[in-house]
């Protein structure tokens, strides 16, 4: 294949340049890019209403992963199941699609130290629907774990320490690869998130929010993140608008770049904030308990509506815990969480 012409963003008042590793050949060594960037810019119930009278204006499937079981609530009736369990010492990480159709897995198979499996499942029945070994280009990393676009026809997989992000088809073969900005290597601490329409958010060098359009050879700036800690950045379902923390607490900020506004607050600390399936309300991880010993540190879960306006999670009555029908306990997460239909 041949290379791409570079492509521009045409702007008066560009705040700088960005160089996009890009690779048309995913087989073949990295070409260099140059690219400008533009500069951008529930019904109230108690608090503790997971003992009784739990909402009914929520609507879709909550999945959190505690230790090696991921628990499905149904919050029809707010009853919980076992959505699927795990190996500890060979699943890396998991995904469902955004429709909640399908599941994937990575695995790190016995006796196998340079490539993963990937394996899709079909959710309805729990078949597998096909299963791929990933050999990453550069090096022999076992901890790549992928995630599904949209459509469900594509799966990006993060950085490790040898690759930058890599998007691969449904069947393992590898699309698109971006292995760096500015001269600068993606890296682990570097994330990529998938927006509608297989665009992709990058979050890069602990400074920047960038988005990038297939076939990603250009990088636009939606936000230059000035404070020393933030991330877990997630996305709504019509990709209009994104949470993440900053500090101890939950922000919110329109997929411009536009109206940055802190939505929790608490006597603790806030992780992440997954976006129900209509986009309505948020679901946060909160109250961290630290318990590395027995390996069951966690967030507990709770909901509030996604409107822009401030919550107190300690005593706000809109705040909802969330707490399954069977138990008068609270959810806990240890790991990913998600809202699907």
């Amino acid at each position: 294949m041949k290379s791409k012409t570079p492509v521009f963003v045409d702007c008066s008042n560009h705040a700088g340049s960005i160089t996009l590793s890009v690779n048309s050949d995913p087989m073949k060594p990295m070409k260099t890019i140059y690219a400008l960037f533009l500069a951008a810019a529930l019904s109230a119930c108690s608090k503790d209403s997971g003992d009784s009278g739990r909402p009914g204006n929520l609507s879709g499937n909550i999945i959190h992963e505690y230790t090696t079981e991921v628990k499905k609530i149904y919050l029809n009736d707010w009853s919980e199941s076992t959505y699927f369990t795990y190996n500890a010492y060979s699943t890396i990480d998991w995904d469902v699609s955004r429709d909640g159709k399908l599941r994937l897995v990575s695995e790190r198979p016995p006796g196998v130290y340079d490539q993963n499996k990937f394996i899709l499942v079909n959710v309805a029945d729990g078949t597998i629907i096909k299963e791929f070994m990933y050999k990453p280009l550069i090096g022999n990393s076992t901890n790549n774990s992928g995630e599904i676009s949209f459509d469900n026809s594509q799966i990006l997989i993060n950085p490790d320490y040898d690759n930058g992000v890599v998007i691969i088809d449904m069947d393992g073969q590898v699309k698109h690869r971006l292995d760096g900005i500015n001269d600068k290597k993606l890296g682990l601490g570097d994330r990529a998130r998938w927006l509608p329409g297989n665009s992709i958010l990058v979050s890069f060098d602990g400074k920047y929010l960038l988005k990038a359009d297939p076939p990603y050879t250009n990088l636009t700036l939606v936000k230059e993140m000035n404070y020393e800690q933030w991330g877990n950045v997630r996305v709504s379902r019509d990709g209009q608008k994104v949470s993440m923390y900053i500090g101890n607490h939950i922000y919110l900020m329109n997929i411009d770049g536009s109206n940055l506004t802190q939505v929790t607050e608490s006597g603790s600390a806030e992780n992440f904030a997954e976006f129900s399936p209509d986009g309505k309300h948020l679901l946060v991880g909160c109250e961290y308990i630290h318990a590395p010993v027995s390996g069951r540190s966690n967030w507990e879960l709770k909901v509030i509506p996604a409107d822009g306006k401030l919550y107190n999670l300690d005593n706000s009555d809109e705040v909802i815990p969330i707490v399954p029908s069977q138990t008068s306990e609270r959810a806990k997460v240890s790991g990913n969480s998600m809202w699907r239909p």
